[in-house]
């Protein structure tokens, strides 16, 4: 062999390796290049999905949505959405891709025997993919859309849908929600399924399964925004209501309380001014009259004081309030009488304390109806008194009494409407109250920012009684507006307290 014909081969033999070798690396090259660039086109799809399931929670706009993605994302022919009725095990279908061909097969449905929306399948059949994907709880894939629609529609029929979309593919997919079978996810290409490409499939299984997730957050959604809607009705309803009941409560009390103010003149004539000699059976009964109709006024008169308080109309006029004075002047001139009829004795403290910001009408009716019920709940030889602490910021004024007390079961119960307690302070057979003088003192107090509360140290050892209201500093002076209150609508005064 020459000598010069073996290098001449080697050569040959190491270029073509050496060809072969960068064919291969180019093909592999393009090969990772095409599965990036899949990648890349799956990871844009599944941001898409994502978007479009959370840009709306509305379970209407979520189902339509989900029957629209895939058709859209790869370009298939149709998406349909099959919901399970879990009560009869009957496949519904709800949503339907907004695409040509879905359309169009849907055109021609609706001139059959049962109309598209109609369509349902028993999970029970034994032949129809739908049913068997939930039964079985896995996809199917079948290539004649009878396999869908059957037994519904007859074999030829279904056949002229499939050649309306155009199809050669269709998969059946269970959809999961909490790990159980909520529906069926049907999609359909004019592909085969060997064509479809791993991107395609991959999509389209990532995409199921975020069918349930998306399904059951839009159904809590609507379900929470559904029940917010119906509370919000069922509010208005209420404040209506309410509207209603203060306008008859104001107008039943105002014709109640003008009668039963004429029965109680005549009952007082009667009694104190007679010249006509009276029984004292006769005494007997007009005194009764006298009491009775002095509580349905009183009762007037304080259902009257709630409703105005409740609908707003009454006004609170903030100014510097001499609290001291005030307790001495409603003791003098309005309790002396009452206490000297029980012998009761009565100590305010000579504490100096800073004039409070309040409206110096409602801040009167708190205290005579914190006095009033010391005084009917205090027996013969007991003893009321007053007291004030300050912080600097607020002025305490606490009411005490020697009285019946407060069981600490019932201490919660206080200042709440008709708030009555059997066992201990505002007990029914003792008071003949309406219970609603601690109600209004405790929306008054509230009213003027400040705060009401009781303490006692139970049966039979006497109750304590706090208002707490801001100071009249130089800075609440000047900021004056914000403790007034304006009335909505008209201005009402409250009624006066009974004596």
């Amino acid at each position: 062999m020459n000598s010069s014909v073996l290098p001449n081969l080697i050569i040959g033999v190491l270029s073509s390796a050496l060809l072969l070798l960068i064919l291969v690396s180019f093909w592999q090259r393009r090969k990772f290049q095409k599965e990036l660039e899949n990648r890349y086109k799956s990871l844009l799809s599944f941001h898409r999905i994502y978007k479009l399931i959370l840009e709306n929670l509305d379970y209407e706009s979520t189902i339509q949505r989900i029957a629209n993605i895939i058709p859209s994302e790869l370009r298939f022919a149709t998406g349909v959405l099959a919901i399970l009725d879990e009560q009869t095990g009957i496949l519904k279908r709800v949503a339907a891709s907004q695409t040509k061909q879905a359309a169009e097969a849907i055109q021609f449905i609706n001139t059959l025997s049962v109309s598209f929306d109609k369509i349902e399948i028993s999970i029970t059949d034994q032949n129809n993919i739908m049913a068997r994907a939930i039964r079985e709880q896995k996809s199917f894939v079948t290539k004649d859309v009878y396999d869908v629609l059957g037994p519904v529609l007859p074999k030829e029929e279904t056949q002229r849908v499939q050649e309306i979309m155009g199809t050669k593919t269709t998969f059946a997919y269970p959809i999961f929600a909490e790990g159980n079978p909520v529906g069926v996810f049907l999609v359909s290409t004019k592909k085969h399924q060997h064509e479809l490409s791993s991107y395609e499939m991959e999509v389209l299984d990532s995409f199921v399964n975020l069918i349930g997730l998306a399904l059951q957050d839009s159904k809590r959604y609507t379900f929470l925004k559904n029940t917010s809607e119906k509370l919000r009705d069922a509010n208005e309803r209420l404040k209506q209501l309410d509207t209603l009941k203060n306008d008859f409560v104001s107008v039943a009390s105002h014709e109640l309380r003008t009668p039963m103010t004429a029965i109680r003149s005549y009952a007082w004539m009667a009694l104190h001014r007679s010249d006509v000699p009276i029984s004292p059976n006769m005494k007997k009964y007009l005194a009764r009259i006298l009491i009775s109709t002095e509580r349905l006024i009183n009762l007037v008169n304080d259902m009257l004081n709630v409703s105005r308080i409740e609908s707003g109309s009454i006004s609170i006029k903030p100014e510097p309030v001499d609290v001291l004075s005030l307790i001495r002047d409603i003791v003098d001139e309005v309790y002396y009488s009452k206490s000297e009829e029980k012998n009761i004795q009565f100590i305010i403290s000579d504490k100096k304390a800073p004039n409070i910001l309040a409206d110096p009408e409602k801040l009167r009716q708190i205290f005579l109806n914190l006095v009033g019920n010391s005084l009917k709940f205090t027996s013969s030889g007991g003893k009321i008194s007053f007291d004030f602490f300050s912080d600097g910021k607020t002025v305490e004024i606490l009411v005490s009494d020697t009285g019946v007390g407060i069981s600490k079961e019932d201490l919660s119960k206080l200042f709440h409407k008709f708030g009555r307690l059997d066992s201990s302070y505002i007990a029914s057979a003792a008071s003949g109250g309406t219970g609603l003088g601690l109600y209004i003192s405790k929306n008054l107090t509230e009213l003027m920012h400040g705060k009401i509360w009781a303490r006692s140290e139970g049966l039979n050892k006497g109750a304590t009684f706090i208002v707490a209201l801001p100071i009249a500093t130089p800075a609440a002076l000047k900021d004056i507006d914000r403790y007034q209150v304006k009335p909505k609508g008209e201005t009402k005064r409250l009624e006066p307290v009974a004596i």
